[in-house]
């Protein structure tokens, strides 16, 4: 695209470079943009898997590496790429890049937007924490919050101000979820025909709770054998290790499958019999949501984003965290067919309707416009 004075230039960050549900979320706004009046600037600290998939799509990410505390030399090169690229708007996803990206606007006196995933991305113990929401505040012309959970858990934590603060649901694309699995995942893991699978999806780290996920399956070892288990997701050493060691004296051995990181989770999700998000803490679960357009019963942790997401009992089954025995339980109220066939008509529905792709990006259209229309 030629650079004219009415190019409207967008500056995105981020500061992760693996897989992720934010870091899904910014590919497909990257995506969807590309068929808009807007052009993208993508700047990343590394290559990794979010720098693939924007090239896939057909963008060329800029790469400047942001480590470290307030790092002087990054925003010098952000300020002479914004200069370069005539950018007209910034916005940052996460913490780190939020303050980053509030700094450059107030420096470039550009419009901003930060977009905040989930509670677990501003902790209390991170450090200088008051002093990034505090420069988020200045900087910012928007604070997008993925829940109404989320913008409480700010609210209590933070000086953001309210009247900057807007609500936009993370959108999920429903197409790769329309047609049948091409693969058998059963005759993967060697299992039969008739195995009941409980697929979860999600990255191993605390927030995710997949200690209570192994304390269901043990439960259900002896008495559901054919119940099986299927975890998606990378497996942070320390934490996976001290899983499979909940498992390594127990007898009989649960049914679980550490499937690790997967680019085919559209293809697994639709062969589940069962969702299950076990999360002790959840901004807003993408994976919940790709569950319900791929036809999947969900059974989701009182944790956060889900209550917004599922209505308990009509589009899936909302129970408390940190509760083994409740999961065991929504397990077993979903093998009566009528229930099972039930919760998924309507959730389809909801899903594709409130929480689709093309919603999320009207609304940061519309924040676009906005702010540099």
């Amino acid at each position: 695209m030629m650079l004219t004075a009415t190019t409207k230039t967008i500056l995105h960050l981020i500061d992760t470079t693996g897989p992720g549900g934010a870091e899904t979320v910014f590919i497909n706004l990257l995506r969807e943009l590309g068929q808009t009046e807007f052009r993208s600037v993508v700047v990343l600290r590394g290559e990794g898997w979010v720098a693939d998939k924007v090239r896939s799509i057909g963008i060329t990410p800029h790469f400047i590496d942001s480590k470290g505390s307030f790092n002087l030399g990054y925003i010098r090169d952000l300020r002479q790429l914004m200069t370069d690229e005539k950018v007209g708007l910034i916005h940052a996803h996460l913490l780190g890049s939020n303050v980053y990206g509030a700094l450059l606007a107030l420096i470039c006196r550009k419009p901003m937007i930060a977009t905040f995933h989930g509670a677990v991305d501003v902790s209390e113990g991170e450090r200088f924490l008051r002093t990034k929401f505090f420069l988020i505040g200045l900087g910012a012309s928007k604070i997008v919050c993925v829940s109404k959970r989320l913008e409480e858990e700010l609210a209590t934590r933070s000086t953001l101000p309210p009247n900057k603060v807007k609500l936009i649901y993370n959108g999920v694309d429903p197409a790769p979820f329309l047609n049948p699995s091409k693969a058998d995942l059963r005759q993967e893991l060697g299992l039969r025909p008739e195995t009941n699978l409980v697929v979860s999806v999600g990255n191993i780290r605390p927030a995710k709770g997949y200690e209570y996920l192994v304390e269901a399956s043990l439960c259900m070892a002896e008495s559901d054998p054919d119940t099986h288990f299927v975890v998606v997701g990378h497996q942070r050493k320390a934490l996976f290790e001290k899983l499979t060691s909940q498992i390594s004296t127990a007898s009989p051995k649960p049914k679980i499958h550490w499937l690790g990181f997967r680019e085919d989770v559209a293809d697994v999700l639709r062969q589940a019999d069962i969702f299950l998000l076990p999360s002790v803490s959840e901004g807003f679960s993408i994976s919940t949501v790709e569950a319900m357009m791929a036809g999947v019963p969900v059974i989701a942790t009182r944790s956060g984003g889900p209550e917004e997401i599922i209505a308990d009992g009509e589009t899936g089954f909302l129970i408390p965290v940190r509760d083994s025995a409740a999961i065991v339980a929504a397990i077993e109220r979903l093998k009566a067919p009528e229930i099972h066939q039930g919760i998924v008509a309507k959730a389809r529905s909801t899903a594709r309707e409130k929480f689709g792709l093309a919603t999320m990006l009207q609304e940061y259209r519309g924040l676009y416009q906005q702010l540099i229309g």
